[in-house]
């Protein structure tokens, strides 16, 4: 059956889950046991199993997700991951993963999987599993404590499971225009140094099938398409103005002029979470643009409803879907590589438009600031207040938009930097080593930030097949901004210089691609950094998969 059936296409809706109790409930002296509740028969589930388990979606919307188990659980939705419970040590004990997604009115097929792991003596081994489902944020229940068994679940509403019978005839109908809707969850805030990021949230393109009768063929139809970014604040490194303004005339004066120096210098020992939310919403704005520009430049609605398949030779629904997978994988990813290519190269660094948006909503902390200073008759505490620089639109380049002359081509013009990949020995352990090298005749200079952490924000890493078949090989992708000064590292002209950087394989069929001839490519973006290289560096190579 389809993976997503509209309300009034499903035939015969039971509901064989009502949520009034865990899936499992919390229960003592178990052995090491797996269950998919895919809708197979389970003994230890309030639910008796069908041949397919659905959620009901009542209105659109965002729809938070959470899992909890003892040890490991996760659900999927269409067929995709949407969260998972992490289960090994010391994670084994009932605690929570959230997840979230945007969901069209309709029933959704979901599966849900749980693991109890064997822990000696079983008289003393738990089971658990729970799954929520809720239009507010998942509620984290009570995790106190080192036994599953003193622990309490989620207050959140459980989820409810339901069987359909069968999905009423389809007949096509006229393609409907598809919007992309954009996600925009709450931003998290963490009391830490480090870097502030706002990174992608990867499309989801879920699709349908229509019969066309006449024709005796089926055709694709997008039901819905989802995007956005998630946005991370660390807001260490710096005193907040606002939560912890000045108490004498000295500090008011170096929080103000420090404020005042945002734009043009970046970040400074007095700031706000305010300016920073507005710096990284910035960038989400990017992203919103980008993603609805590309989802019509790209025609990607209109290509996929143009596949057809004879039902004389796939005569059943589910079999063109699964066929048509591929293909909307392909897609998914175009499109998202359009998207990172395009808002990468963005500018975003000192008196670029993220921080003019930074230093709009900084100008108020300092106008308060003066305020307190004249109040307090603190004379030598200057009273002129920043003018923000360019801020709108935030997607200032063509293509997105066409009345600015600077082309994005311009990101990858001729440079005295080269990169290539100088090792592919532990791309299975998912890790290869790029090589940078000055070929000019003058010093170059490169942010030294790249780790494990960041590396995902100056690479794109892409595993492409003969056949065209592509997958982005980056946990996530986006933009982060410091809350520090840069490091720094200087290529003499002929210097070389080395680094390791992740490639995530979570996507790739490794032993599906091995008779396929592979060509690896991963590019370097850099935006930021005092006399930097800027702009956008390419390297391939070819890659088997053995």
């Amino acid at each position: 059956m389809n993976n997503y059936i509209p309300l009034n296409k499903a035939v015969g809706p039971k509901l064989i889950c009502d949520g009034e109790q865990a899936l499992i409930p919390q229960k003592l002296g178990v052995d090491a046991m797996e269950f998919n509740f895919d809708g197979s028969a389970c003994e230890h589930a309030t639910c008796a199993g069908a041949p397919e388990m659905f959620i009901k979606v009542e209105e659109d919307g965002l729809y938070y997700f959470g899992v909890e188990a003892d040890d490991t659980g996760s659900i999927s939705i269409a067929n995709e991951k949407l969260c998972e419970k992490d289960g090994t040590k010391p994670n084994g004990k009932l605690n929570l993963a959230t997840g979230a997604r945007y969901l069209k009115a309709g029933y959704y097929k979901v599966a849900l999987s749980w693991t109890n792991n064997a822990y000696p003596p079983v008289s003393n081994n738990a089971a658990a599993f729970n799954v929520t489902m809720d239009r507010e944020p998942i509620q984290a229940g009570k995790y106190e404590g080192n036994s599953t068994m003193k622990r309490e679940f989620s207050p959140s509403p459980k989820i409810k499971l339901w069987t359909i019978e069968k999905e009423s005839t389809i007949t096509c109908e006229e393609s409907r225009k598809v919007e992309v809707t954009l996600e925009e969850p709450a931003p998290v805030v963490e009391e830490s140094e480090g870097i502030c990021e706002t990174y992608i949230i990867p499309p989801q393109i879920f699709v349908t099938a229509c019969k066309d009768e006449v024709l005796d063929e089926w055709r694709l139809r997008v039901q819905q398409v989802s995007a956005g970014s998630r946005i991370l604040l660390r807001t260490g490194g710096y005193r907040d103005a606002l939560k912890n303004p000045p108490v004498t005339e000295e500090e008011a004066i170096d929080a103000v002029n420090e404020m005042n120096r945002y734009q043009s210098h970046r970040l400074g020992a007095w700031h706000t979470q305010e300016a920073s939310l507005a710096h990284e919403e910035h960038h989400r704005r990017e992203f919103n643009d980008a993603f609805q520009f590309y989802w019509d430049n790209l025609r990607i609605q209109d290509t996929l409803e143009m596949k057809h398949e004879s039902c004389e030779k796939v005569p059943k629904m589910e079999e063109f879907l699964e066929n048509m997978q591929p293909f909307v994988t392909e897609l998914r990813n175009m499109y998202s590589d359009a998207v990172y290519n395009y808002v990468l190269v963005l500018p975003d660094d000192a008196n670029d438009r993220p921080y003019c948006a930074g230093q709009k909503v900084l100008n108020e902390a300092t106008r308060k600031i003066i305020a307190q200073a004249k109040a307090n008759g603190w004379s030598r505490v200057p009273d002129e207040v920043t003018e923000p620089g360019t801020i709108e639109p935030p997607c200032f380049l063509p293509p997105v938009n066409g009345m600015y002359a600077r082309s994005v081509a311009a990101a990858g013009e001729q440079a005295p930097l080269t990169l290539s990949i100088a090792d592919t020995s532990r791309f299975r352990e998912g890790r290869i080593t790029v090589r940078f090298r000055n070929e000019g005749n003058e010093p170059v200079r490169i942010p030294d930030e790249i780790n494990d952490e960041t590396a995902d924000y100056f690479f794109l890493t892409v595993l492409r097949t003969e056949r065209g078949n592509f997958r982005v090989l980056n946990r996530k992708v986006g933009k982060i901004t410091f809350n520090r000064s840069l490091n720094y590292r200087e290529l003499a002209p002929g210097q070389e210089y080395s680094v390791t950087i992740p490639v995530c394989l979570d996507e790739v069929d490794l032993e599906g691609w091995k008779q396929c001839s592979c060509e690896l490519e991963t590019r370097y973006y850099n935006q930021q950094g005092k006399d930097c290289f800027r702009g956008m560096l390419r390297a391939t190579a070819r890659l088997a998969l053995q």
